[in-house]
């Protein structure tokens, strides 16, 4: 995986490579300790009957990514744009091990009965 930015670096740039590691940084700053862990930025999840939706920041960032590549759309000089895109992918993949869990049943907490 981390040897698919080297074509992405040679052809946008070294500001490329200071926007992946600003976004990793950033990312590691704001999101949660390990998996399952409430960061400083909360995660989007979604009810949905009995599932849940976990849109992950690496997912928001690759389909971000996606449409603003396709649109030729960046904020940014594109190189850093999409290296903090891709910063921002690569923690949310290498530092979660929940990383490929985007739909998972809803655990419901049920009120212990009271006796007496």
């Amino acid at each position: 995986m981390l040897l698919s930015l080297v074509p992405a670096g040679f052809s946008l740039g070294y500001l490329f490579y200071l926007g992946c590691a600003a976004g990793f940084a950033v990312c590691k700053v704001c999101g949660g300790t390990e998996s399952g862990l409430q960061g400083r930025v909360r995660s989007i999840i979604i009810p949905i009957r009995s599932h849940e939706l976990h849109l992950h920041h690496w997912l928001l960032s690759a389909v971000a990514t996606t449409t603003s590549a396709i649109h030729g759309f960046s904020l940014v000089t594109p190189g850093l744009f999409y290296g903090v895109l891709g910063g921002l992918m690569l923690q949310g993949i290498l530092c979660y091990n929940d990383w490929h869990r985007i739909v998972k049943r809803r655990v419901f907490h049920t009120q212990p009965e009271l006796i007496g």
